[in-house]
């Protein structure tokens, strides 16, 4: 495997010698089985909300252009994500407290200028996430500037400190939660110690791609799904309450990735391997099998 000095391998190193105990790896999950479980008592209609097509695609391509890590790239579009809607609410907030005769015009300046910065603030993202993930590939404000000259802004360097400032102020500082990738890398890790014949490298893989898809098709995945999951044509307002829930479950999502790559990989384990995953994550196999089949389903698309 080829490493750059001091560097981090460049993929996950599945059940290495030197690898954690299943124990202590079972343990791992289980802590972060509950910040799934508080991610998702907090979730709401409006999440995942800004994770449109072409945010994501940009998101991805500064992600290949700073060369941050795999985990940074998730984390950024994440961070991104919570920010506007965040930043966005607080300016709607500050715009009803205005005369009603200034608030159209007002309104319309701020859509202006948040419209402007989009891409500052998704650099800004990539920023704080290579920092959190990586100990040598943190983005620089030197080269986060070129890459800005070479997308056609021109940025001080004390703009992009205040940037970055200002996201981190938005989100108040909440910026270590697990992304989807975390809870694969873990899943995987298990899944190989208790099954040898597990292609793990390879489910990894395919799963980062899938992952990649997920992202990129996010509205319409969730929504042939609650479609799936829904038993009546219309959605009734339980149903959407908590369909939210199912929209933020982290360690769900991560489960039928891997449900898929395999699929994928190797048709004749899929079933093996789900079964599993529902007994290392306690999620029914059927709950893990709707959302396979819809992942498969838009691959197929593709």
């Amino acid at each position: 495997m080829e490493r750059d000095i001091f560097a981090s391998p460049i993929e996950p190193l599945f059940n290495h010698e030197f690898a954690m105990e299943t124990e202590i790896l079972q343990d791992w999950l289980i802590n972060l089985a509950k910040k799934n479980t508080l991610f998702i008592n907090q979730a709401h209609s409006k999440q995942g909300l800004f994770k449109q097509l072409n945010a994501v695609e940009t998101i991805m391509y500064a992600a290949e252009k700073l060369k941050i890590a795999l985990e940074a790239k998730y984390l950024a579009i994440e961070l991104f994500d919570r920010f506007l809607y965040n930043h966005i609410r607080d300016l709607r907030d500050h715009v009803l407290k205005l005369p009603k005769k200034k608030q159209m015009k007002e309104w319309q300046k701020i859509q202006e200028g948040v419209s402007n910065q989009v891409l500052l603030r998704i650099v800004s993202c990539c920023q704080i996430a290579s920092k959190l993930t990586s100990h040598y590939k943190v983005v620089s404000i030197n080269r986060a500037k070129r890459f800005l000259r070479d997308c056609g802004y021109r940025y001080a360097s004390e703009s992009l400190l205040q940037s970055e400032l200002r996201v981190l102020k938005t989100l108040k500082f909440q910026v270590t939660e697990p992304t989807p990738i975390v809870y694969i890398e873990t899943m995987l890790e298990i899944l190989g110690c208790n099954n040898t014949e597990a292609e793990v490298k390879t489910y990894y893989y395919v799963a980062t791609k899938l992952l990649d898809l997920l992202y990129l098709k996010y509205h319409a995945f969730y929504k042939i799904l609650s479609e799936v999951t829904c038993s009546s044509s219309i959605q009734s307002t339980e149903h959407k309450k908590k369909f939210q829930k199912v929209k933020a479950d982290q360690l769900l999502l991560g489960a039928s990735i891997i449900g898929g790559a395999v699929f994928m990989v190797q048709h004749d384990k899929a079933d093996e391997m789900i079964e599993e995953l529902s007994r290392i994550t306690r999620i029914s196999q059927n709950d893990i099998i709707d959302f396979t089949s819809v992942l498969i389903q838009l691959v197929e698309e593709e």
